[in-house]
């Protein structure tokens, strides 16, 4: 609930921010090859040199089903392409809201096309994989023969969910600084989820919940995936002109 209260105020302040800067926004003139003039607002170029950007996931705090903090990074090798990864380290669930601990990790590769360098506007590719160990104490099918237990255990163990998949993403950013190099970035995009679940030590039938298929050993679902992110630039760090 802390958690959830803190990302709240979070992303009130951003959003505040991102605010402020856009009422900030200049224009510059850009002439091109015909007599036509071009105006170009100054907040949406986007700089085309070769960088490394860090990223903060800060909604993963509130994610209503696997709480997590996530940082990534994405490198930019050309003006139009870049590539990355989001790590996540998964600390609390409301998945399986009876889990006494809950712990697991995320990886998230991306390859990403930026179509006009003037404009911050992008599309991406984003592989999508999950592992999750919640403990639960709960009634545990053993000693399972053509998959029916011959009895039942009240007992403790581990419900493992792997989950992998696939999106395509599509998104921009807003200033939240005056130097361009710290933006709030958000994106929507459509995909697709495989998920594997069982427990460790037997069979698990949860009965528990308002979804009960949720559960199910095995099942795919398409998803829409949406969100906010931090970014900040960090190509200072590695250019020691500036």
């Amino acid at each position: 609930m802390r958690s959830k209260t803190f990302f709240l105020l979070f992303l009130l302040i951003l959003l505040k921010q991102a605010g402020k800067c856009q009422s900030e926004k200049g224009w510059s003139y850009k002439s091109g090859q015909s007599s036509e003039r071009r105006y170009i607002n100054r907040e949406d170029e986007i700089d085309t040199a070769q960088k490394i950007t860090g990223r903060f996931n800060f909604m993963g705090l509130g994610d209503p089903y696997d709480e997590n903090a996530s940082l990534g990074g994405e490198y930019k090798f050309d003006a139009h392409w870049s590539a990355g990864s989001d790590v996540g380290y998964i600390f609390n669930s409301e998945y399986l809201s009876d889990s006494k601990r809950t712990q697991g990790f995320m990886v998230r590769p991306f390859i990403r096309f930026y179509p006009n360098i003037e404009r911050r506007g992008y599309y991406e590719v984003q592989v999508h994989y999950k592992y999750v160990s919640y403990e639960l104490t709960d009634w545990l099918g053993k000693d399972v023969v053509d998959g029916i237990p011959s009895y039942e255990e009240y007992t403790t163990f581990h419900f493992i969910k792997k989950a992998w998949g696939f999106h395509v993403n599509a998104g921009s950013s807003a200033n939240l600084s005056r130097n361009k190099s710290l933006r709030i970035e958000y994106y929507i995009g459509l995909g697709v989820r495989f998920k594997k679940q069982y427990a460790n030590k037997g069979t698990y039938s949860r009965q528990k919940g308002f979804f009960i298929e949720l559960y199910n050993p095995q099942y795919t679902m398409v998803v829409l995936p949406m969100g906010m992110r931090l970014v900040y630039d960090l190509k200072s760090l590695f250019d020691k002109s500036n």
